[in-house]
């Protein structure tokens, strides 16, 4: 759906959908749910940090379970894509 986003470590985030974005590193996979903030006239997008807890795909052997503290991580780095595109965006902590 876009160019995809490298970061600095090589991990990469993507749109998926109008609602998704890919997040990858290492063989390890997430989809992140994004919505759009109420209102006609809001750009602003919600990045809905409750579905950043399972992988999507993974390493054979490797657990499914995204801990906190790499959650946090993925967040961050989210936060760096909207900031770098400009955009307007707010967490919805779970």
């Amino acid at each position: 759906m876009s160019n995809p986003y490298l970061l600095d470590d090589g991990s990469v985030i993507e749109w998926v959908d109008k609602e998704t974005l890919s997040y990858t590193e290492n063989g390890f996979t997430v989809s992140i749910w994004v919505d759009f903030e109420p209102g006609f006239f809001d750009s602003r997008r919600i990045i809905k940090s409750s579905s950043i807890v399972r992988w999507d795909s993974r390493p054979e052997g490797c657990p499914d379970v995204i801990g906190v503290d790499k959650s946090k991580e993925i967040l961050a780095k989210v936060q760096q894509y909207y900031q770098s595109q400009n955009r307007k965006f707010r967490i919805e902590e779970s």
